[in-house]
């Protein structure tokens, strides 16, 4: 039974291309921007305070200038899980790392490590995601070759040293990187208990084994999405101990075929879920994590269309009977929306909502109540923050 709800939204103007908000446990909330050229844009991160029920921008933290160029751009940001430092993917650059009082400050350039590409062969890094013992981050890096690699796209893994105050020291560094057998890494998160990240890559590469090929579902060919085409994409397993340890294919404990164009995940709070948007195919897919790895052929439990196109954010919510989406549209061939699915039996998950959204709706996060979400409208320059009030 899908519970009642209303969903009701307030568009926030951001000073840029807005790409993820992470939202602290008092409600500040903080933006990734990338410029887009108009007057007083910026590359970096946005701060904006609770004002009696709505958010106020308190400043903007700019990248340093040495750090802007041509392939800097600021992705995916997430909180650790000490909720007081955050991470995020600058392209180029590398993996960025900083400490929220430094962002309300309005004076935090954070801290760069360098995912080991040059100029000529752009790590292009998107996200960060760190261990619940804040020892190690992982770092997604769409299109760097890790050493040794055939493949654009890998998983950075960071050792992480603090000072006596607890900031980022020069101890803070890349120790290796893992290739996934796919191209354009596009999301990854971390299991709720920190053992396994679980990582996709839009597109196979030829001569990777994976798991799923005869289920049509997962594995076809004639995937096509602004113009290119390709087969599909992988859902890779990963140990975090054996990563951690020696960051090679050897951490690697499943491969999947995973469907056109696999991004972003969300599981749920007791781990035995996994849901994945495919944007190649306008759906999402559910996995049951157990099996991901005894059984990985047989691991899909559940598939739904989106109701929208390309989408990519996705996170669960309402004790994960919900899973908002955001549809992107990225390409431009359909319809940019934000939709709520039902997917309490992921075999039967169906849309139960459709929210208007922006130009390129990209990412969704959920706010510490549990029933806020946070949109934000790529193209648009807003942050669309939408509230579900259950009757």
């Amino acid at each position: 039974m899908t519970p009642g709800f209303t969903a009701t939204s307030t568009l926030v103007a951001t000073a840029g291309k807005p790409f993820e908000a992470a939202v602290s446990s008092n409600g500040t909330v903080f933006v990734s921007l990338t410029a887009d050229g108009s007057p007083g844009s910026a590359t970096g991160v946005q701060v904006f305070s609770q004002s009696n029920g709505t958010l106020q921008s308190s400043c903007v933290n700019p990248l340093p200038a040495e750090l802007l160029g041509s392939n800097t751009a600021f992705a995916n940001l997430s909180f650790f899980p000490n909720g007081t430092d955050l991470g995020g993917g600058i392209g180029f650059p590398g993996a960025i790392f900083y400490n929220a009082a430094g962002l309300v400050g309005c004076n935090a350039p954070g801290f760069v490590v360098g995912q080991g590409s040059t100029s000529a062969n752009n790590a292009g890094t998107i996200a960060v995601a760190a261990t619940p013992d804040g020892k190690f981050a992982f770092v997604a890096n769409e299109s760097g070759l890790a050493p040794g690699a055939g493949t654009n796209g890998n998983i950075g893994v960071v050792a992480i040293q603090r000072d006596s105050g607890g900031n980022f020291t020069s101890g803070t560094t890349l120790i290796g990187q893992i290739a996934t057998g796919g191209n354009a890494i596009a999301g990854m998160m971390l299991s709720p208990d920190g053992t396994r990240l679980y990582v996709t890559s839009e597109i196979a590469a030829g001569g990777t084994v994976a798991a799923g090929g005869g289920n049509p579902v997962l594995s076809k060919s004639g995937c096509e999405q602004g113009g290119v085409s390709s087969i599909n994409g992988l859902l890779t397993v990963v140990d975090v101990s054996k990563a951690e340890a020696a960051p090679n294919a050897g951490a690697i404990l499943a491969t999947v075929d995973a469907g056109c164009s696999p991004v972003r995940l969300s599981e749920t709070a007791d781990a035995t879920t996994l849901w994945v948007t495919v944007r190649g195919d306008d759906r999402v897919l559910a996995f049951d994590t157990a099996k991901l790895e005894s059984h990985p052929n047989n691991a899909l439990l559940g598939f739904a269309a989106t109701g929208g196109t390309a989408p990519v954010g996705v996170r669960l919510f309402h004790n994960d009977q919900l899973l908002a989406v955001a549809n992107s549209n990225r390409f431009l061939t359909g319809t940019a929306n934000a939709t709520i699915l039902n997917v309490a039996s992921p075999s039967a998950a169906g849309v139960v909502a459709t929210i208007s959204t922006g130009n390129f709706p990209r990412e969704i996060t959920v706010g510490p109540d549990g029933t806020t979400l946070y949109l934000t409208n790529f193209d648009s320059d807003t942050l669309q923050v939408i509230r579900i009030t259950f009757h």
